[in-house]
């Protein structure tokens, strides 16, 4: 895939929308060659069918995911992205996120790992992989902090008390604020208090939550009833090179 071709997918999924006029930007401002928004766009429309198969889609001057634009949520995000600073990562970090199951392991999630590890799947790493995953995919569609909860209880996470049920509130809570999400335009809400910024909001537990994009742990499409991550993702990885 060409690299500017990369770059409005890496963006897309990092931001989950994003202005042709900030690819340009953050293109030039990462490579010697310098590029200009309209650029950016008539190599959209040449390469159209290969940006597509990575879940990024254009709408008028923005490059959108495709879990957006299902749920008709560009104006709710865009309104949400407003007024905060944008995070720019490095371009080797950017390049992570061409990977459409790349997500920032922040030392809170990797705390939260240790410890189902430890004390809740007897030391299953597949298991306590896939409690956290989950865990990190219902806070980056702003699920509220009883559906993870309960998330985790739907996954046989066993709590034998009320001290264990707490400690992992705690790091769950402690997770929320480290993971990067699109309202923030990239940032993690910590980050963002850092900055001085009001932090985003979770979703009450009667709003909407996106439904992500298949993932590594949810059973695989083709109707094998194995893991999607055991099953056919190589292959349709292969299918999008």
């Amino acid at each position: 895939m060409n690299l500017l071709s990369k770059y409005i997918v890496t963006l897309t999924h990092l931001y989950g929308v994003v202005h042709k006029d900030v690819v340009a930007e953050i293109y030039n401002e990462q490579q010697d060659e310098q590029i200009t928004s309209q650029e950016v766009e008539d190599f959209f429309d040449a390469s159209v069918q290969e940006i597509e198969k990575h879940f990024a889609y254009k709408e008028g001057n923005y490059f959108v995911h495709e879990t957006i634009l299902v749920y008709d949520d560009l104006d709710e995000t865009l309104s949400k992205q407003a007024g905060k600073p944008r995070y720019i990562p490095e371009k080797d970090e950017l390049m992570k996120y061409m990977d459409q199951f790349y997500f920032y392991k922040s030392e809170a999630y990797n705390k939260l790992y240790d410890h189902v590890l430890k004390n809740h799947v007897d030391g299953n790493e597949e298991r306590a992989e896939a409690v956290c995953e989950d865990a990190e995919g219902m806070i980056e569609v702003n699920a509220s902090f009883g559906t993870v909860m309960s998330t985790l209880d739907n996954m046989g996470v066993e709590f034998n008390s009320k001290q264990q049920r707490d400690k992992v509130k705690g790091l769950v809570r402690k997770l929320q604020d480290n993971v990067r999400l699109w309202t923030n335009k990239g940032h993690t809400n910590q980050e963002l208090k850092d900055l001085g910024y009001s932090a985003a909001g979770n979703a009450s537990a009667g709003n909407q939550v996106l439904t992500k994009k298949l993932g590594r742990n949810d059973p695989c499409h083709c109707g094998s009833g194995k893991k999607y991550k055991k099953c056919c993702l190589d292959k349709d990885q292969k299918m999008k090179i």
